[in-house]
């Protein structure tokens, strides 16, 4: 059992609600999420009309406080970081709500200023996704947060004072629905808070990446409409023709059939509708043609300003993500994920005669992440390792590419059998079934030449002659069981790329 590992509480005090985080973290910053808890709170209702909060509503939210700190103190949390945004920050009493709260509560508190909470957005996408460039939207419950980055340095950002919940006060109707007049005015106010900001319109085909519980419920909403294969937040594309849908038909439904609607949240149906509206006229505004659902937040750019962590390179993302599931969900020696996805590129760049970013993407984490579901149970790890993939994979991977590399991991244990896209054909493009059945047969040799996962065997020298591979194999030690695993997985390897495997293994010099 690790012992050298921390936990590390985030409590964001938001408009909408109160969450708490606690992230497991590991010397060299590797972290995962290890609870979520949630309750709302609706700050910008309980403003009077001064702007002020009374102390009767401040002092309403210090039970909710005091309890998160005591689920921290039960998970150990060697620090806890406690974050206030919109409503608090723009409160005319701001200082003393947050003097009443720490005296009640004990917990030191930071009100973020509009351009904080926006970088820090921004760090978690740069930490999560692997865009070079794009807009950041995070709508919140008293204010939207949008940023411009470019080659991964985030360029302007502006916080805007409307949010779903302030924008419902202000604009809503007494009673559902929404009236063409009201969602007018709306849409002017955005219009008119991003007026002045010539940074805001001069990108057009930028893509949106959208942050918060606005965003993520639409995700939802739309994935339950299209009958979705994947229940993934992260990295779905709301298109242009979806969100124009929802922006359209939302105002339209009184509360209760919203009430109704699949993956719409009880504590969120008379919200969504200001929030559809301000996402949408911002996407019109950038000229977006979508937007890219991010799973992480304000939460995850907090904890990574906590720990430390430089903002990754594009390419790094990939990497950083595989490395932080290896460091908490296998026990097996981290070289011989490396070895197994060295010598599948080799050999990979040999038959294909060029090196294919997308193809090393996949290839890198088949290989590296293959036994990752022995985490849940060793047996039939390849199962474990496709749903896991299917249902958490990593964001730095499109849904394409988690359901592929999924595949590719499983290929191997079915031994070459045909390849099933079963629920996610629709994901998946032509000729995906012939790729994963080479990618996955690439993967069965390397994983071979590697059995005893104690990196004994090198590949000396390799030749394509015609229809055969030829490996000149290097060992230091014994090799039944590589040897043994490369006769099946020559077999696979025939069948997907027609080309018969011979090898020959010979002892490592000692020169």
């Amino acid at each position: 059992m690790q012992t050298n590992y921390t936990n590390i509480g985030i409590i964001d005090i938001g408009s909408n609600s109160i969450r708490l985080a606690i992230y497991e973290t590991a010397p060299q910053g590797a972290y995962r999420l290890i609870n979520e808890k949630k309750e709302s709170a609706r700050l910008s209702e309980k403003m009077n009309p001064e702007g002020a909060m009374e102390r009767a509503e401040i002092l309403s939210i210090v039970p909710i406080l005091r309890q998160f700190r005591e689920v921290c103190r039960a998970y150990a949390c060697g620090q806890v970081r406690v974050a206030a945004t919109a409503a608090i920050r723009n409160a005319a009493n701001a200082e003393e709500i947050k003097a009443l709260l720490e005296a009640e509560t004990g917990l030191d508190i930071e009100i973020l200023t509009g351009e904080q909470e926006a970088y820090y957005g921004f760090v978690a996408v740069a930490g999560g996704m692997t865009n070079e460039d794009g807009f950041i939207i995070d709508i919140g419950g008293g204010s939207t947060e949008i940023a411009l980055f470019q080659g991964r340095r985030m360029i302007s950002s502006v916080s805007l004072p409307i949010g779903a919940v302030n924008a419902q006060v202000r604009f809503g109707p007494a009673s559902e629905p929404w009236t063409a007049e009201q969602i007018g005015r709306l849409q002017s106010e955005v219009e008119r808070l991003l007026s002045g900001l010539p940074w805001i319109d001069a990108h057009p085909g930028l893509p949106l990446i959208g942050l918060g519980g606005t965003i993520r419920t639409l995700g939802k909403l739309d994935q339950r409409r299209r009958k979705y294969p994947l229940r993934l937040a992260h990295n779905y594309l709301l298109e242009t023709d979806s969100l124009r849908h929802y922006a359209e038909t939302l105002p339209d439904l009184p509360l209760d059939k919203r009430k109704r609607m699949d993956g719409l949240s009880k504590s969120r149906v008379d919200i969504i509708v200001p929030g559809t509206l301000i996402l949408y006229t911002v996407l019109r505004r950038i000229g977006s043609i979508y937007c890219q659902v991010s799973g992480a937040g304000l939460r995850e750019g907090l904890l990574q300003n906590t720990l430390g962590l430089e903002l990754p390179a594009a390419a790094e993302v990939l990497e950083r993500q595989a490395e932080t599931l290896l460091t908490f969900h296998t026990q097996a020696p981290r070289e011989h994920f490396r070895q197994v996805s060295r010598h599948a590129e080799q050999i990979y760049h040999l038959l294909a005669g060029a090196e294919e970013p997308q193809i090393s993407r996949l290839l890198q984490t088949a290989s590296r992440l293959y036994k990752i579901g022995g985490d849940i149970r060793y047996h039939q790890y390849d199962k474990h390792t496709l749903y896991w993939m299917t249902q958490a994979p990593l964001g730095a991977l499109t849904h394409r590419e988690a359901v592929l590399c999924s595949l590719i991991v499983d290929y191997p244990a079915n031994h070459g059998k045909k390849v099933n896209f079963g629920v996610y054909r629709g994901l998946l493009k032509d000729k995906d079934d012939e790729l994963v059945e080479r990618l996955g047969a690439l993967v069965e040799v390397a994983l071979a030449m590697d059995a005893s996962e104690t990196q004994s065997v090198q590949i000396r020298e390799m030749e394509l002659k015609g229809a055969a591979l030829r490996l000149k194999l290097e060992s230091r030690s014994q090799t039944y069981l590589e040897i043994r695993q490369l006769a099946t997985a020559a077999k696979s390897f025939k069948r997907a790329w027609g080309i018969t495997l011979d090898w020959s293994v010979h002892p490592s010099s000692t020169d």
